[in-house]
């Protein structure tokens, strides 16, 4: 059984909403009046993941944790599909009605696969009362102090409490907590404290737990707790928002500041949601209809303006026609006509970045207003997290907020999609937000307009995830990629409102690379925004080019204001020119090449990467280009504990020494780590682990995870974001994917784009049964153990067996290490039920007959097991 899973986790839970990521909120203490069932949730990481189905008995068996007496055994046949590569098992027990059933104590959900026990989780049940947002029988929080210490802050006795902390000298933000007990009874506690930045994206999240014991009211209790890194620098000039959460409820948040100088001073305690959503520490930016000079704009010079905009003619259009269709609508309506009351406003907007969505949103506010159908015209731009809260009863006030703030004016939600789940949009908080503005679009007071925004396949989803959507946005304007031209224009418009131009020579290589970037265009292209970056750029190349002259003097306004070829060219530099030079280091290098040498088996791997290794000290020294030789990506084939984890952090040693990569760190994901469950998501994610990997190596274990689940399937959108980084970022990182043999065949076989990226493979061979002994006896020296004649022979034998009987799932060294684990703890039984003074020094250092004789071979059948059990 083992091979078919891995024990992941096991969660306890009450409330049954869904939360995102497919989650629960989790917690090991409850009240008795809030419970109906208690519930629970087992997680298995499935081994044989895109191999075959697979079915078990499972036993959710609960315990009261004093005397073990057995409250329920929930006895569940599970069938585990092969496309599952994390398997979620979620049950509970308990009645309809709240409080009737589970009484206070102490409980274990203990978890049983086919009749092995495999985990357990302890929780607490309280019966002091439910706690809501308007009443909480347990404690009052009386402060949320704030100071700024190393990892070891808790035990700072002069505090200095700051309300402003310095971003270049802050390592951990520490909370310290005080709060005073309001019951005589005894209870358990949790409580999260979690960190939010101005955007509303959580950083951070720690939990506290405690006992209070009996009649100890009035009695106030202090802790702390913090987040951060021992190197400053993870915290930036921002806003932030530190919340106190017990029992799914809200009951105390703060805020604090971080910029260049630190501010001495005690934080406000904030006690409810109204008030944490009116401390500002939100995503929404709201921006005015701030017109420019004293006199507004007509409509006539407005859509001037809209026509002078680069491009978008058909955005353009789209609009000239719908202002058209608005004021013939208009005019039906001073004529006496009724048609169905108000005039809808709300829109669609789909394009890629730097599209000009935002320009043009911010124009039509403009527009409407002078049309007199919005009685402000000024534009609220709010995400996902300005709008979706994180725990009961925040995300309708939090979404109603953002649609009053926007009354008048228009509501510019941007990646809309992201409201919606790809799945089940029924278990997220995205779900109410969508229905707050499906009512606000119908039956609301009106005077508002409400225009989504992102990526045109993510909004299709989107609309299609709810029927009224469809009705509720009448328009939709679809913004194009720029063409060549049109970034071109955009460059020179940009260049002249920095006063710099550009020379003869310079423009026409801008024209080339702007081609070029048009034709490698992505769904993440930049657009107007890669220009700007571009100019930008530029711009400070010229500076810096003419700051190194000897006569700055004499340099002349044309001088000043010229961007030249060469400031362009560093833009655009290829990689092999950009590429960081660094030198062989040969004492690092020898240190990885022995950690390589001293590892048992893997002769041809070896011999490969030696050869690699000279070659590539070859290629520096007569100066090729390492880059364009090696890819720096591999595919690793192999059964479990063959090694390939281990050799993938050698081997980045082995490339940081002799300069190929910057830092020679090791990233280490699975599908699960690249793919998110949320529209559009994916992209962002496995973007952000690449970015991590940067100057290192990407180590994907089970690559093979990320295909074989349909066109439709998150794995294709990673797939696709992993092969244009590894063209597009060529010798800045390196990743190898890894896994089963005939999987990583079929991995690489199934996107002709891998063939020519994965430039080597390395092939690691199962353990043959003299290497099998050979590091479980080096495993028995690490615990300081030698075996005995007797127990040699019978661990060889039983080695030998398990090679000879070995299939595809075959543990290799996971099988070794769990073995040695066994025999210790044997031997370790052994010794401890010997009289200590019979104990002899050389019995503490070797491994007996009596401690191996339990393992036997097992008699196989038509489908090899794993090899051994585990005897009396």
């Amino acid at each position: 059984m083992e091979k078919r899973f891995k024990f992941k986790s096991l969660q306890t839970f009450c409330n049954n909403e869904w939360m995102v990521n497919n989650q629960k909120r989790y917690r090991t203490t409850l009240d008795k009046a809030e419970i109906d069932y208690v519930r629970v949730e087992l997680a298995l990481f499935n081994k044989q993941f895109d191999e075959e189905d697979w079915t078990a008995k499972v036993n959710l068996k609960c315990v009261e944790n004093v005397g073990k007496k057995e409250i329920c055994n929930r006895e569940l046949t599970i069938n585990v599909k092969k496309d599952e590569n994390i398997f979620y098992l979620r049950d509970g027990w308990g009645v309809e009605a709240k409080g009737t059933f589970w009484t206070k104590g102490s409980y274990l959900w203990q978890a049983y696969v086919d009749d092995v026990f495999i985990g357990e989780k302890l929780f607490h049940i309280n019966d002091v009362g439910e706690v809501t947002i308007h009443s909480n029988p347990y404690l009052e929080v009386e402060h949320i102090k704030l100071y700024n210490s190393h990892h070891d802050g808790w035990q700072e006795r002069n505090r200095k409490y700051l309300k402003t902390f310095s971003k270049g000298d802050t390592k951990y933000v520490w909370a310290e907590v005080k709060f005073k007990n309001i019951t005589q009874l005894d209870y358990h506690y949790e409580l999260f404290v979690n960190f939010y930045d101005d955007s509303g994206q959580p950083k951070a999240s720690v939990v506290q737990t405690g006992f209070v014991d009996a009649n100890k009211l009035d009695y106030t209790y202090t802790f702390e707790k913090a987040w951060g890194s021992d190197t400053p620098g993870i915290w930036t000039d921002d806003k932030y928002l530190v919340e106190l959460v017990f029992n799914d409820v809200l009951i105390g948040a703060t805020t604090f500041n971080c910029a260049n100088v630190e501010e001495e001073g005690e934080t406000p305690l904030l006690k409810t949601i109204e008030q944490t959503l009116s401390a500002g520490t939100s995503s929404a930016s709201q921006t005015p209809n701030n017109n420019e000079g004293t006199t507004e704009k007509t409509l006539e010079e407005l859509l001037v303006e809209l026509d002078a905009l680069i491009g978008l003619e058909g955005v353009k259009k789209s609009i000239r026609e719908n202002i058209t269709y608005l004021n013939f609508n208009k005019l039906r309506k001073e004529k006496g006509f009724d048609d169905s009351g108000k005039i809808a406003l709300h829109s669609i907007f789909t394009g890629n970045p730097g599209t000009g969505k935002t320009t043009i949103v911010k124009m039509l506010g403009k527009i409407y207003h002078k049309m007199g159908l919005l009685t402000k015209g000024h534009v609220v731009e709010v995400d996902r997290a300005a709008l979706v809260g994180e725990y009961i009863g925040q995300t309708a006030p939090k979404t109603k907020k953002m649609i009053d703030s926007a009354r008048g004016g228009i509501l510019f939600i941007d990646e809309a999609y992201s409201l919606a789940r790809a799945d089940d949009d029924s278990k997220d908080f995205g779900k109410e937000v969508i229905e707050i503005l499906l009512k606000e679009m119908s039956d609301g007071p009106g005077d508002i307009a409400i225009i989504g925004a992102g990526y045109p396949k993510q909004i299709r989803s989107f609309i299609e995830s709810n029927p009224g959507l469809k009705s509720r946005f009448t328009e939709y304007f679809h913004f194009d990629d720029y063409l060549p031209e049109e970034l071109h224009a955009i460059a020179v418009y940009s260049s002249g409102q920095k006063q710099i131009t550009f020379s003869a020579d310079a423009d026409a290589f801008l024209k080339e690379q702007l081609i070029e970037a048009y034709r490698k265009r992505d769904e993440h292209f930049g657009n107007a925004r890669f220009v700007n970056a571009v100019v930008e750029e530029a711009k400070q190349n010229m500076g810096l080019r003419l700051m190194k002259s000897t006569d700055l003097e004499n340099l002349t306004k044309e001088d000043l204001s010229t961007i030249v070829l060469a400031d362009l060219e560093e833009v655009f530099v290829t990689e092999h020119k950009k590429k960081l030079k660094l030198i062989v280091n040969d004492k690092q290098l020898n240190e990885a090449l022995a950690e390589l040498n001293d590892l048992v088996g893997m002769d041809k791997i070896k011999q490969d990467i030696q050869e690699l290794v000279k070659l590539i000290r070859f290629y520096n020294e007569t100066g090729k280009d390492v880059v364009n030789k090696f890819s720096l990506h591999s595919v690793f084939s192999g059964n479990p504990g063959t090694g390939k984890t281990t050799l993938a952090r050698i081997m980045a040693k082995i490339y940081k020494a002799l300069g190929v990569i910057e830092r020679g760190h090791v990233v280490e994901v699975d599908r699960e780590g690249l793919v998110a469950g949320y529209v559009g998501q994916t992209a962002t994610k496995t973007a952000a682990v690449i970015e991590d990997a940067m100057g290192g190596i990407l180590f994907i274990d089970e690559a093979y995870g990320l295909a074989g689940h349909g066109g439709n399937d998150f794995g294709q959108e990673a797939i696709q974001v992993i092969l244009k980084r590894m063209e597009d970022q060529r010798g800045k990182f390196g990743i190898i994917v890894a896994g089963y043999p005939e999987n990583m065949h079929m991995f690489i076989e199934s996107n002709p784009g891998f063939k020519s990226r994965f430039d080597k493979t390395f092939v690691f061979e199962d353990y043959q049964a003299e290497q099998l002994w050979v590091i479980t006896k080096n495993l028995l020296q690490k615990e300081t153990l030698t075996a005995s004649p007797e127990a040699e022979s019978h661990l060889r034998a039983f080695l030998n067996n398990l090679y000879e009987t070995r299939d595809k799932f075959f543990g290799n060294a996971r099988t070794a290490r769990q073995i040695v684990g066994d025999v210790v703890m044997k031997q370790n039984l052994r010794l401890a039920s010997m009289p200590s003074e019979q104990r002899k020094k050389e019995d503490l250092t070797q491994l007996i007959f009596d401690d191996v004789k339990h393992l036997q071979t097992e008699a196989t059948d038509k489908r090899k097991t794993l090899g051994f059990k585990f005897g009396s």
